[in-house]
């Protein structure tokens, strides 16, 4: 094994989320799991949201956590996969008309709006579509673009004085 090795699999990670508001613990409409996500140039969806409250239920009390302990994400941050094919709404994209290649580009969340994914190609790419669920939902499979983009977010917080 290669000493400077540090995932084995790197397609799916943990990473901050873009801010969406002032306090990543208290986004107005925050990043759920199966959320498109873009990150500087990455694309993916989400898969587990830290920060996230937490309610259960023992005999007749219910308990609430202000974040969920079974995963060790902080509020702002998500595990993301970076790979896969998800079934997903695409704004655009029509069944009879386009098929299995479709390309699908993803409008980043930006304030209370949250990611959608849509075949208009003003917006920036995030996979193509495979297929469609008996249902009719299209199968996006997720694509990482050309890296490049500048929008990239800061692993921690700057310190210092």
């Amino acid at each position: 094994m290669a000493k400077n090795e540090v995932f084995k699999y790197g397609q799916w990670l943990s990473l901050p989320l873009p801010l969406r508001g002032n306090d990543p613990a208290v986004n107005a409409d925050p990043t759920l799991p199966g959320d498109p996500v873009k990150v500087g140039s990455i694309v993916g969806f989400a898969q587990e949201v830290g920060g996230k409250p937490v309610s259960y239920s023992i005999g007749g009390t219910t308990v609430t956590q202000d974040r969920n302990p079974a995963n060790s994400l902080q509020p702002g941050w998500a595990s993301v996969a970076l790979v896969g094919a998800f079934a997903f709404p695409v704004t655009g994209w029509d069944a009879e008309a386009m098929g299995s290649g479709t390309p699908v580009y993803i409008v980043a969340a930006n304030g209370s709006n949250r990611a959608t994914l849509t075949t208009a190609a003003n917006s920036d790419p995030f996979g193509v579509i495979v297929g469609q669920t008996t249902d009719g939902v299209p199968i996006v499979n997720v694509v990482q673009p050309v890296p490049g983009d500048a929008n990239a977010v800061p692993d921690k917080a700057a310190t210092g004085s």
